[in-house]
């Protein structure tokens, strides 16, 4: 059965429920999917680095994956990026990226784009719900034991009386992702628990209305951890930067997704052809010596 986890009721859930999920990626591949904010990495890298901090003794394998501009949905708006290209679907890429990385968990976060900024149509929304459908069968024919949607955040934006709101389409969006009934699959209802914290504060996610942030990341590690039944520490996101640990699980989120990235192969403004790893994973393994060093002393 789906567990549908907003980030508020997730931290009023009860203690048990909480330390059972606790660790539960360990020694697991865990994949990223979605769009530029996920390729961005800063909500990625933060749930890996309270991983491996809340758990010292766990080992971990977190890849993101993310690609600027795609969709699940297939569609692109006319004169997307100045009309040089459209927007990239999953599908180019997913069944390499599921053969090459085989991953045991998949966390998906896309619908931002996938409406194309547009009022809610019903051909558009059935191409984003077809997508995810779509992305579900393929991860669990490849092996995937546990998929996670996450819905969509939110489009930063407060309109005028009577003006449109795409943010509109992105909650009918997540309403719909929440009310999915498929065995092996969670709904993370991020957009619910962005839209509570917005409306409490004056200032925006995100500037340009669509990529959250610094704070926004935060938020976004945050509702996921929340939902693997984390007990995150409430604390300054100057303060994470400046922990040389958290250095340390970025600079390896960062050079693993590139190396990953180019593993898998991917199109968009140009075609990218799959190429070999390389040093990716023996330079990683160097870092995470360092973050162990770090996250174990006694």
């Amino acid at each position: 059965m789906v567990r549908v986890a907003a980030l508020a009721a997730v931290l009023l859930a009860a203690p048990a429920v909480r330390a059972q999920e606790a660790g539960s990626l360990a020694g697991k591949r865990v994949v990223f999917l979605g769009d530029s904010i996920t390729q961005a990495g800063g909500y990625v890298a933060l749930v890996s680095y309270y991983l491996e901090k809340l758990h010292p003794k766990a080992d971990f394998d977190v890849l993101g994956l993310g690609l600027a501009s795609e969709t699940l949905s297939g569609l692109s708006e006319d004169g997307h990026a100045g009309g040089k290209f459209p927007r990239p679907c999953v599908f180019e890429r997913l069944g390499r990226l599921l053969d090459r990385a085989k991953p045991d968990v998949v966390f998906a976060c896309y619908g931002i784009n996938d409406g194309i900024y547009q009022p809610l149509d019903k051909e558009r929304f059935g191409a984003f719900q077809k997508g995810v459908t779509k992305l579900i069968e393929q991860c669990k024919a490849a092996g995937v034991k546990e998929v996670y949607l996450v819905t969509p955040p939110i489009y930063d934006f407060a309109p005028k009386a009577g003006e449109f709101n795409y943010d509109a389409v992105l909650t009918e969006y997540a309403k719909w992702e929440t009310e999915l009934k498929v065995p092996g699959v969670t709904v993370i209802d991020l957009h619910a628990a962005m839209r509570k914290a917005r409306d409490a504060r004056t200032e925006p996610f995100s500037r340009d209305k669509v990529h959250p942030g610094d704070e926004g990341h935060v938020l976004m590690a945050r509702t996921v951890l929340a939902a693997l039944g984390e007990n995150v520490p409430d604390e300054a996101f100057a303060d994470v930067q400046k922990d040389p640990l958290f250095k340390l699980v970025a600079a390896k989120r960062a050079l693993r997704s590139g190396g990953w990235m180019k593993h898998v192969g991917y199109t968009r403004e140009a075609k990218v052809d799959p190429q070999p790893l390389g040093a990716t994973e023996t330079d990683a393994a160097k870092l995470q010596e360092k973050i162990d060093a770090l996250r174990r002393v006694k």
